[in-house]
């Protein structure tokens, strides 16, 4: 399931916690392009995170929204 979300804060180990648009927040890391490219995330940022099929807390970064 992919849904957009913010990014609330950078914790250690380049872990993000994020926050859906129904309020409800999630652990993320970065993925695929966005580790490769060197893709920083500020707090504010819009991303698409991909979230887990059995655990919908923990998800990963699949790319920043503009």
């Amino acid at each position: 399931m992919t849904v957009e979300a913010v990014v609330l804060e950078e914790l250690p180990s380049l872990l993000y916690r994020l926050e859906l648009s129904n309020k409800a927040q999630v652990l993320a890391h970065g993925a695929g392009a966005a580790i490769r490219n060197w893709v920083r995330l500020l707090p504010g940022d819009r991303v698409e995170v991909e979230l887990g099929e059995h655990d919908l807390t923990r998800g990963r970064i699949v790319k920043k929204i503009g």
